[in-house]
């Protein structure tokens, strides 16, 4: 600190010299020049530029001149012609000059020493802009705080708290917190998973004594817990069973929805260990179940998009596309009428309000999905644990906060680990919520530089491709689609628009080949059949 206020004192006693040295000394005022001749001097050197950049030809430049020229000898005229005052002898006012060396540094100091903060270290320029979202992230802390503090049986407030904590890095107060609900709610084995990821997140991935002992309880709750399951997969891969922990995993993997956000990340886990131990990936890597929220094939009675909504979509509006995704989300809402005991699909119905800005829907779908026993499904590292706070009770601040340190986690997390697709998968799916396109589109495309050959991966970067405005896909969307079809040789999507952009490339062939492949999928007599049936027919034989 010394040595900060030694350099700050010179740096000044310099400066002040510099800036007084014309009151210490005496000197003559010279008469003055004319300010319209100096105009017109610096217009005819300014055309010399303008020549040299080609900004004016030979012609131009000439005529300028002349007009210039003669305004500066008319300028000249009337400044010989004016009267000039003597050149007079200005003396030095060294009073002044020490007046203002003593006063100006006890004047900065002062106010320093008031306003700024000398003991604080430096900040690089990218943590100074982040500053504001820092503060209101602490907004939304401190009020959490206020409100486990007035209400230490608040169990919502808790999970909320632990959950704000984790997402601004303070894992170890995470789980505290955590521990605080559990003790509220010891038979939940949510809370005691979501206890044992912040310790093994605050221990830097490491599986500790007080981790396996929550992962035991929330285990010995709940056998099926996902998090609970990955993180014991975990602990035994750490203490070097490796096939036991292969054995853990192929386990969840293959009792896990297709569509489940821990999927991809197993499948990688999985692909590692086994290489480790000598093994087989591909033998120790089961099929997850269907998606719970599966595209089916049109037609089929099932809600969701089909092939022909697929198709429809690439034409749409913006407005028409809404239109079409509020519609499949009533077709589910209509299922769940007539099947309410389905808790998973209220889960999802309260999902898609959410994304829809539908919050008063959403939480009439919520409370359905608990009353016929469904939950938040957990999920492992890197997934939203739940109990994060509504977004619907949160301020625009708050939220705005709760969502930028969201996503600085997922792209600290992703870019820590670049070669691992499921960081980046996270990001994505991160900033798809949040609507913003083109960081999700450079997301996915991060993804799958990690796993090129990953059909779902490639799947999930071909749909936020496809442009909203109706436009023709750029060729990316069509080498994605090219890998699912790999992988997945009878996707319907990858089938329709890959026939599609053969077709329209004069790829007859091609486009025959993948639309006949397509044609069977389709049930006899529907539309969709007859549609495609008639393109094939177009493309003669």
């Amino acid at each position: 600190m010394m040595a900060f206020w030694i350099a700050a004192a010179l740096l000044t006693a310099g400066i002040l010299l510099a800036l007084l040295r014309p009151l210490m000394v005496a000197r003559k005022t010279e008469a003055a020049g004319s300010p319209e001749v100096d105009i017109y001097k610096d217009q005819l050197a300014e055309i010399e530029r303008d020549v040299g950049r080609g900004l004016l030809t030979d012609d131009q430049a000439a005529a300028a001149r002349t007009e210039v020229g003669r305004r500066l000898l008319a300028a000249d005229a009337r400044a010989k012609s004016a009267p000039v005052a003597p050149a007079t002898p200005a003396k030095p006012s060294r009073t002044l000059a020490t007046t203002l060396m003593a006063a100006v540094p006890l004047l900065a100091m002062g106010i320093y020493l008031r306003l700024g903060s000398p003991d604080l270290p430096g900040q690089p320029a990218g943590g100074r802009t982040d500053q504001t979202a820092g503060v209101q992230a602490q907004a939304v802390l401190k009020t959490l705080q206020a409100r486990v503090t007035e209400n230490p049986k608040d169990l919502e407030a808790w999970k909320a708290l632990a959950t704000a904590q984790g997402m601004t890095g303070q894992n170890d107060k995470a789980a505290a917190s955590w521990a605080k609900a559990v003790e509220l709610a010891p038979d939940d084995a949510n809370l005691q998973a979501s206890r044992a990821e912040a310790l093994v997140l605050s221990a830097d991935g490491v599986v500790g004594p007080e981790a396996k002992q929550a992962l035991g309880r929330a285990l010995a709750l709940n056998p099926k817990e996902p998090r609970a399951r990955y993180y014991d997969g975990l602990a035994t891969r750490q203490s070097g069973d490796l096939k036991g922990a292969i054995t853990r995993w192929s386990a969840l993997l293959a009792e896990s929805p297709a569509d489940a956000p821990w999927v991809p990340f197993l499948r990688g886990q999985l692909g590692e260990t086994a290489t480790e131990a000598g093994m087989d990936p591909a033998a120790v890597t089961p099929q997850p179940l269907p998606p719970a929220n599966p595209t089916p094939a049109p037609n089929a009675g099932t809600p969701g998009p089909t092939a022909d909504d697929m198709a429809a979509a690439s034409t749409m509006s913006s407005g028409d596309r809404n239109a079409m995704i509020q519609g499949m989300v009533q077709r589910l809402a209509d299922r769940l009428k007539t099947q309410p005991e389905d808790a998973e699909g209220w889960s999802r119905l309260a999902r898609a309000y959410r994304v829809l800005g539908q919050n008063d829907k959403a939480a009439e779908a919520e409370a359905n999905a608990k009353r016929y026993g469904g939950g938040t499904a957990g999920a492992p590292a890197g997934a939203v644990p739940p109990g994060m706070p509504d977004p619907a009770t949160m301020t625009p601040e708050q939220r705005s906060a709760t969502v930028k340190s969201l996503l600085a986690q997922f792209q600290a997390a992703a870019e820590k680990e670049p070669d691992k697709p499921e960081g980046w998968a996270r990001l994505a799916q991160a900033y798809e919520a949040t609507g913003d396109v083109a960081k999700t589109r450079e997301a996915w495309a991060k993804a799958v530089a990690a796993a090129p050959d990953d059909g779902e991966i490639n799947l999930a970067y071909a749909r936020v491709l496809l442009p909203a405005d109706g436009g023709h896909p750029p060729p990316a969307f069509f080498t994605a689609l090219r890998v699912v079809l790999k992988s997945s040789p009878n996707n319907p999507q990858a089938l329709w628009y890959l026939g599609l952009d053969a077709a329209e490339g004069g790829r007859k062939a091609e486009a025959k080949d993948l639309w006949g492949r397509l044609l069977p999928l389709l049930p006899e007599g529907s539309d969709d059949r007859k549609e495609l049936e008639g393109r094939l027919k177009a493309l003669g034989s």
